[in-house]
């Protein structure tokens, strides 16, 4: 007679938006990246990944769309500091969003769109473009997460 040991199937971890786009997910780590400038490809990369609208990522992160395509052009390519660290907060609030609905980028942006209680009736979207915002919208993922209702 032989015994069958039960293995359950675990599900492969979802790789976060941040790491997909070769970015570091401890904030020490992101400061650096931020103060030396963002690639101005990266807007284009997380539209990529996530099939969202680059116009929309811009308006997000509080980048007008001309500034865009000019970073884009330039010969530099990169973001100044403060645009970097816009990018990088709304790319937090993406990847959590993103984990929040298991990857599912279209729940993602529905849920960014749709006013929440927790956000004194805003849409997540509407506060992205600061950093304490898309901080709250961050802690609201994290309560919905833990079922933490406040």
């Amino acid at each position: 007679m032989s015994v069958t040991l039960y293995k359950p199937h675990k599900q492969p971890a979802e790789r976060s938006l941040l790491l997909s786009l070769d970015l570091p997910e401890t904030l020490p780590e992101a400061h650096n990246r931020i103060m030396h400038g963002l690639s101005a490809t990266l807007l284009k990369q997380t539209a990529s990944l996530s099939k969202f609208d680059e116009a929309w990522l811009c308006r997000l992160a509080g980048i007008d769309r001309n500034t865009y395509n000019r970073r884009v052009n330039s010969s530099e390519q990169t973001f100044s500091a403060d645009q970097s660290g816009r990018i990088y907060m709304l790319l937090r609030v993406l990847s959590a969003a993103s984990k929040l609905f298991n990857g599912d980028m279209r729940r993602a942006a529905e849920w960014l769109e749709t006013p929440a209680k927790g956000l004194g009736g805003k849409k997540p979207s509407e506060l992205t473009a600061t950093a304490v915002g898309a901080e709250a919208v961050i802690n609201l993922i994290g309560q919905i997460e833990h079922s933490v209702i406040t």
